[in-house]
């Protein structure tokens, strides 16, 4: 099949384009590179994931409706996957218009022109950030108390809203993917786990937000990207103008002094500590109920916490990596 891939130079993108192209599919892949973490390890990571596989990333932005247009008119996509996004919870307020231009402006480029040009699949990324601390645990996706702790949370909890509007009268189905904080090779420098194992390899300040008591449901790239894939052959059996929403969590949560643990034990390090004061965009815990995604694929992808942060420590202390930590994190 012919995908559609924005945000392929991101995280989850990468991975995913990787996959798809290793099992012989043809994969547009396009990136704003946008300086919200370093560039300089985004291009190292697609030198690494996909340029060996002689896939280019594209340097295009989702918030250029004409760009997005063109390049959808000329290379007719089977299936569109919207991966860019602002991510992160922490912007200051006089950065919020990047999650407008992307997660709001861009979003609704892609699903426009997804719906015009009659593209027949159309998965983006959402966010157990939508639940916030009201919802009932474990997440559910029939849940509706939703209030976002984060204007992150509530530009994603938008693209949910968005989305059915314009699939519901198309020639295009649409599945919304609430990612449940993804880790592993490769991944955000701005996320806890990367910042506790580049703690322990060059001795960088972990600053720890809060008293480590609050629990996320950490899962591991490889199992996301397996579970995109099935989501996507899944989504054929639908009619036209069907949507959906699925977790992407295995509903397993681990505190973060808990992961503290696990990864001074697996790198037989201390993590140097500097403890801060906790962030109101923080959810308390994340748990997602994992019910729907086995319904719909059978029994869902699960990589445990310690072989997950054990091959992340393995990967980080590569030479191109470990040398490199500390001028990414952020």
């Amino acid at each position: 099949m012919k995908y559609l891939v924005t945000g392929a130079a991101g995280f989850i993108g990468s991975h995913l384009c990787h996959k798809l192209i290793t099992e012989g599919n043809e994969v547009i892949a396009i990136d704003n590179f946008s300086d919200y973490y370093n560039v300089g390890y985004k291009k190292l990571r697609v030198e690494k994931l996909l340029t060996l596989l002689q896939l280019k990333v594209l340097s295009v932005d989702i918030s250029d409706k004409n760009a997005i247009d063109q390049l959808i008119v000329s290379s007719k996509p089977e299936v569109v996957i919207n991966l860019a996004a602002q991510a992160g919870v922490r912007l200051p307020t006089d950065q919020i218009h990047k999650y407008v231009n992307s997660n709001l402006v861009g979003f609704s480029n892609v699903l426009q022109s997804t719906i015009s040009n009659k593209v027949p699949y159309f998965l983006y990324a959402s966010s157990s950030s939508v639940y916030g601390d009201q919802a009932v645990i474990p997440y559910s996706e029939c849940e509706q108390n939703l209030h976002p702790n984060s204007f992150y949370g509530a530009t994603k909890l938008a693209n949910e809203l968005l989305a059915p509007t314009l699939v519901k009268n198309s020639a295009t189905v649409a599945r919304g993917l609430r990612f449940f904080s993804v880790y592993g090779p490769w991944g955000r420098p701005d996320m806890a786990y990367f910042r506790m194992i580049a703690s322990t390899i060059n001795n960088s300040r972990f600053e720890l937000f809060g008293d480590g008591t609050v629990e996320r449901d950490f899962t591991y790239i490889d199992d996301v990207v397996r579970s995109i894939i099935l989501l996507i052959d899944e989504l054929k059996k639908h009619k036209f103008g069907f949507t959906d929403l699925v977790n992407l969590g295995g509903g397993n949560p681990t505190s973060i002094n808990t992961l503290i643990e696990i990864v001074e034990k697996v790198s037989n390090k201390k993590v140097n500590l500097s403890k801060e004061i906790s962030n109101l965009a923080d959810v308390k815990k994340t748990m997602s109920n994992d019910k729907y995604l086995k319904l719909l694929i059978g029994n869902s992808p699960y990589t445990n916490i310690m072989d997950g942060i054990t091959k992340t420590i393995s990967w980080a202390n590569e030479n191109c990596i470990k040398t490199n930590l500390n001028q990414w994190i952020i």
